[in-house]
């Protein structure tokens, strides 16, 4: 079990870092939004708007499969003395699932996405107002701590592919498609765009194009997370069998 332990800690630690840092970072940043920062518009709308950015829906994923695989990889650590011992079926399948439909496409996208905007025009997704109230800190561990917690998954632990791409590749779009009618509800709901980019491109052809664009980036996402599995294990595989 020596190469199996060392994996199985390693993502233990992982989750454990990943579920810490989340949790504590959201608390700091809800207890951030007082006082006479709530004067500024964009400081409210952040605060108003919080669980409608894609960024919080990103790392609540994160949060919930470091929560899935902790279970499961305590689960194997307590059964390891059983020989005949493996995890329920449907435990691995949603670990699997999870991994492959919410939180590797999630993560890439909001990395690649917010640090372009970011250093090419912040305004539009991230005005320099916000950083009254949200630190450097916070800013990195919501869009930058997140892909080395991804990428150590894959390091770790080999990914399942399905057997057929089809379903887990729609899972993604309509994931896309459900953010996309929150963003519309909210507009219509509240007059305001979660993200001041949309109000800009709003009326002209480059508002669809943009969701478009989106989703051809998490298709290509989706597809590279086992070209980069392949790469990692495939060689392994030839000399060891691990799990």
């Amino acid at each position: 079990m020596g190469a199996v332990t060392h994996h199985i800690y390693f993502r233990i630690l992982a989750y454990v870092t990943t579920i810490a840092m989340h949790m504590i970072n959201m608390t700091i940043m809800m207890s951030s939004f007082h006082g006479e920062h709530m004067n500024n518009y964009y400081v409210r709308h952040f605060n108003e708007m919080q669980f409608f950015f894609f960024t919080c829906w990103t790392f609540i994923f994160q949060t919930v499969h470091a929560v899935i695989g902790l279970t499961s990889d305590i689960l194997t650590l307590k059964n390891s003395n059983n020989v005949d011992y493996k995890l329920p079926k449907y435990l691995e399948n949603i670990r699997d699932g999870f991994f492959s439909i919410f939180v590797w496409p999630a993560t890439i996208l909001v990395f690649l996405v917010f640090w372009s905007f970011f250093h090419f025009d912040r305004s539009l997704l991230f005005p320099k107002d916000i950083d009254l109230v949200i630190t450097d800190a916070s800013n990195h561990i919501m869009h930058t701590y997140i892909l080395p917690a991804t990428l150590w998954e894959v390091m770790f632990r080999p990914q399942k592919p399905p057997r057929n791409h089809t379903w887990h590749l729609l899972c993604v779009l309509m994931v896309e498609a459900v953010y996309i009618s929150v963003l519309l509800f909210v507009h219509a709901t509240r007059g305001v765009w979660v993200y001041p980019i949309f109000g800009i491109l709003m009326g002209s052809i480059y508002f669809p194009l943009f969701f478009v664009a989106v989703a051809a980036m998490l298709a290509i996402i989706y597809y590279s997370q086992w070209a980069f599995n392949s790469m990692i294990w495939e060689p392994k595989e030839k000399t060891k069998k691990v799990y």
